[in-house]
């Protein structure tokens, strides 16, 4: 067979690892992003368990458990909102890297099997089918 055609084959074979590689090191970046926000709702969920636990201990009345079970709650709602905006905005950005990771690989792919194809042709001769 010719060795064009292994030569091309093992291009073919390289760039799509690579391509591989690139996907993977998307998805490990958006993986940390969203294990980073996560954490931050865990913390989240802790802090306001010991808030909870200092203004039962602390409050006289329940005008002031109210009070500050009102302060603890807007508090953590502003939080959460800011997590949910940075999850969001991690998504949104994934989207777009992956989007771009897929039209750039589709081209490359399809450049690579045409280089292949005209290569087999070449070895290979195509009959018509018989009608």
């Amino acid at each position: 067979m010719n060795t064009a055609v292994y030569e091309n084959m093992n291009k073919l074979g390289k760039t799509t690892y690579e391509a591989i590689k690139e996907l993977y090191a998307v998805n490990t970046n958006i993986a940390e992003q969203v294990f980073e926000q996560q954490l931050a709702l865990t913390s989240l969920g802790v802090d306001y368990f010991i808030s909870q636990l200092q203004l039962a201990s602390t409050a006289r009345g329940y005008k002031e458990v109210l009070n500050g079970q009102t302060d603890i709650l807007t508090d953590l709602s502003t939080k959460v909102q800011g997590i949910a905006r940075n999850t969001l905005d991690i998504i949104n950005e994934s989207r777009d890297e992956v989007n771009t990771w897929f039209e750039k690989n589709v081209q490359v792919a399809e450049k690579g099997l045409k280089e292949v194809t005209k290569e087999v042709s070449k070895v290979v001769p195509v009959t018509p089918k018989a009608a």
